[in-house]
Parts: structure tokens; sequence; C-alpha cells
């Protein structure tokens, strides 16, 4: 029988560099499973993405491990590949937060998750796309935007999902109001945001923001969520509660759409997956339907 030609790039300063210490054990895994690896440790920020881009078509699957940033660089790369020659895609996640891992049910520990990548249970999931960029679950301008690429790695194998909401929380006093003009499929509105996000994903910074949604990963539409700029303390404590609750308020403006148009009357900084997007006077956000397969785990993982 021919062996499947597999191809693993990983991070490995992710997640204290938890990978490395696993590493033969997980090469056991993708070996008893009748793999042919070809492995990459990536040593700096859109690596991933180039070896995907050049490489990838060459292979029917890929395994990556790291954090949501590899994440993003692997999708990034599988998108630009023709959607015929697109291999599945495996995710073993090492990283501080992990929210599409979660969303897909994926397993914490890294040897479960590399039997899961290594396995047949897979699903083609959404994708979106603001202004040629792509991205897995989030993307988003304003508060706690920056916190992803602006924490310090050590800070955030210290304190995890904490260092992500402090940082957060320091910023909501002194962070500016954005003024924006938002059109989804059925809706137009001018608002004042200290944040906006558009989400493919059941949590965004661990934050699991839509309680009390059947929030769907494939179904061709993207959530999304507006804070509105609180005026007063009372306002700031909604924002707040809603962000610990995922319970919606008079201060929060929640969409449903499969396409989002954003525009702003300054350049405004995005960030993709956790990833610094750029800055944009005008995003207009798409959603792939079902782009890319990827290896998902059970129920209980």
């Amino acid at each position: 029988m021919e062996r499947e030609k597999v191809l693993f790039i990983y991070n490995p300063h992710a997640g204290k560099g938890a990978m490395k210490n696993k590493l033969s054990d997980v090469m056991e895994i993708f070996m008893e499973a009748g793999f042919e690896v070809t492995v990459y440790a990536t040593r700096e920020q859109q690596e991933a993405t180039e070896i995907v881009r050049s490489q990838g078509a060459d292979y029917r699957r890929i395994i990556c491990s790291g954090g949501d940033g590899t994440l993003h660089e692997v999708t990034y790369g599988l998108m630009e590949l023709p959607p015929d020659r697109r291999p599945r895609c495996g995710y073993i996640p090492t990283g501080t937060v992990n929210d599409f891992a979660t969303g897909i049910k994926l397993p914490k520990r890294i040897l479960r998750a590399a039997q899961v990548a290594a396995g047949e249970a897979c699903h083609p999931y959404d994708v979106g796309e603001m202004n040629g960029q792509y991205f897995t679950y989030v993307s988003a301008f304003g508060a706690f935007t920056s916190v992803s690429y602006e924490t310090p790695q050590a800070t955030k194998n210290l304190l995890g999902k904490t260092a992500y909401f402090l940082e957060g929380v320091s910023q909501l006093n002194s962070v500016k109001s954005i003024h924006a003009r938002i059109t989804t499929d059925g809706e137009e509105w001018e608002e004042d945001c200290i944040l906006g996000m558009i989400t493919n994903a059941r949590s965004v910074g661990g934050l699991k923001l839509f309680k009390k949604r059947n929030v769907r990963l494939d179904d061709g539409y993207f959530e999304g969520v507006f804070v509105r700029t609180p005026k007063n303390p009372v306002e700031l404590n909604l924002v707040m509660n809603y962000l610990l609750t995922g319970q919606p308020n008079q201060q929060i403006h929640v969409t449903r759409s499969r396409q989002a148009v954003i525009e702003t009357d300054e350049e405004v900084a995005y960030t993709l997956d956790g990833e610094n997007g750029g800055l944009h006077k005008k995003a207009v956000i798409t959603d792939h339907r079902q782009a890319i397969t990827y290896f998902h785990g059970l129920q209980g993982d």
C-alpha cells in the first residue's frame, strides 16, 4: 500500500516549546498511521504560509502544530492553492488560547491531538477573507485586538488566557472610539465602537461571546459583534459583563451575515486570527463556505 505523504509544520516556540518534548512521540503516531512525513520547524513569521504555498499541493495531508497564529499561516497558504489540490489539514494546538481548536473540539493534550490529526474524522469548515487576506476564525478592530501580537510571549506562557484578558481590560479606559459604517447582508448602520469583530468561532481570546447562539463553523455565515463606546461607568460595566458572560445587552450589536463591509473615517488597525492584519479604512469581509477540510475531535476530548 502506498504511504500517505504528509507535511508536518510546527512552531518550536509555541506554548513554552511544548512540542519539542513530545516530538518523537508524535512522529511515532505518524509512523504507525503509515505516513511518509516531511518535517519543518518554523523560524520566522510567514514561513509556514510560504512552505504551504510552494509545497502544499504535493501532499495529501498537512499537519501543523503551534498556536492560532501558526494555524492562520497554514490556512492562508492552503487558500492560495487551487481548491482541487488543497490537502486536508490537521492541527495540534500548543498555543496560549487556541480558539479554533476549541471550536472543532480538538483535544488539549498533544498526543491525543496528534492521533486526531492522523485519523480520518474530518469536515470542511468555512474560511474568511478580508481585503484579500485570509483568516480562520476572526477579523477584528479596536480594544483587545492588538493584545495577541503585542503581549510578550513570556507573559502568554506564564499567564495563559489571563494574559489576554488582563491586557485587554487595561485598554478599555483608554481605547479610542471608532466611528464605523457597517453593512451586512440585510442591515446598514453607523456606530461609535470600541471593538468590532467578524467571527467564525464559538470563542475569541478564550471568551465565549455567543452564549445562547448555535454557532456553526460550516454554514457560510459569520457572526459579528460590535461593542458601542461606553459613555459612563454603567455602560462600561455592561461591556465588561458581556465579555465575562457572553450575554448581550444594549451596549452590544450582534449580527449574522455572509458578508460585512466596515468603513471608518481613518485607517484602523485590524487583527486576523490574532496576527497583525494591517491598517484599513474599508474592510470587505466575505465567507468562503467549507473551503478547507480540517480533522476534528469529538465531544468530551
